[in-house]
């Protein structure tokens, strides 16, 4: 069975629009990183909140979103890619007291997946058709689907 967790954040929009636009949205947080390979998604299973998730994070220091996305995937599912597709913000706001954020959501699909290396944050990766039962999924990442 699949079941979702918010875990303290829901889903407002998603709003498609050029990069360059995207500093007049704030406050910008972490950038996702989806990947189509073999027509399914990555999706990595984040140990500290026991769920599945797509590759996401903080950006660190001054790097951009982009820069921010390509490390994360690859810190988390060691796939390495040189580029990704800006598709749009992704609108969510804080359960508790109604916080928005915006994060920046890009794309790539790749023919076939790196070898994945078990981190502190990540126990593994799957490649998802978006039917298949995965368990846990968090219910702000699966609304991205739905503009990808």
């Amino acid at each position: 069975m699949n079941l979702t967790k918010n875990n303290g954040r829901e889903f407002v929009d998603f709003i498609r629009m050029s990069e360059e636009e995207m500093s007049t949205y704030l406050p910008l947080a972490g950038s996702f990183a989806v990947i189509k390979c073999e027509g399914k998604y990555l999706m990595c299973y984040n140990l500290w909140r026991e769920q599945w998730e797509l590759p996401a994070g903080r950006s660190e220091g001054d790097e951009t979103p982009k820069e921010c996305a390509i490390r994360e995937l690859f810190e988390e599912t060691g796939q390495m890619v040189s580029d990704l597709e800006f598709k749009g913000l992704l609108k969510s706001q804080k359960v508790i007291n109604g916080e928005i954020s915006y994060n920046p959501v890009y794309y790539t699909e790749m023919e076939k997946l790196q070898p994945f290396i078990e981190n502190e944050e990540t126990s593994d990766i799957k490649l998802w058709n978006l039917k298949e039962e995965l368990g846990y999924f968090d219910s702000v990442d699966i609304k991205i689907f739905d503009y990808i």
